[in-house]
């Protein structure tokens, strides 16, 4: 999801429209932008708080499991790793990292986010995984826990106005500067 650029109109068209649909339900875009940009301004990492919650201006994000800095090490090199090809985050059994990736994946497995505001009429909120399991071999990030803690607020933005009318030949390689990850 950071390679927006990469991804074909539909699936632009796709990501937008789920983003348009979270954001509706907190408040509207700048709500949406303001949470991702107290994501990004905190610091260690949010996903490595022991209280496993954060706030923001209109509300709060919490999720029910710890995450630690050495998951947090080893599933942003995973990320990483993966290519547009094989977007899976599991290494093969060959791989000499295969248990630490296994074992990283089966605790993260679960972790799930929810999204609640301060005041109702503020928006309701909602929730989203962090994984997508497919079977003991594939497991795949989902595109909102991607965007929500790794990509830049700049790529969200993006997302939120792509209009597939306009011509987006002009996404030149200063487009891949602005996608960055952990």
């Amino acid at each position: 999801m950071c390679h927006f650029y990469k991804l074909s109109d539909d699936q632009k068209i796709l990501l937008r429209d789920q983003l348009l649909a979270y954001a509706a339900l907190i408040g509207g875009k700048n709500s949406l932008l303001k949470l991702l940009e107290t994501i990004r301004n905190t610091s260690p990492h949010p996903l490595i708080s022991k209280t496993a919650l954060l706030r923001f201006p209109k509300g709060l994000i919490k999720w029910n499991k710890n995450v630690h800095r050495d998951n947090l090490s080893l599933l942003s090199t995973r990320m990483n790793a993966r290519t547009e090809e094989k977007p899976n985050l599991m290494v093969s059994k060959e791989d000499k990292s295969y248990k630490n990736v296994a074992n990283m994946l089966r605790s993260l497995g679960p972790l799930t986010f929810t999204v609640a505001m301060n005041k109702e009429e503020d928006g309701l909120g909602f929730n989203f995984k962090a994984f997508e399991i497919v079977d003991s071999d594939t497991t795949l990030m989902t595109p909102m826990f991607e965007l929500f803690f790794f990509c830049s607020v700049s790529i969200t933005k993006k997302i939120l106005n792509f209009n597939p009318e306009i011509n987006n030949d002009t996404e030149t390689e200063e487009s891949a500067e602005d996608d960055q990850t952990l």
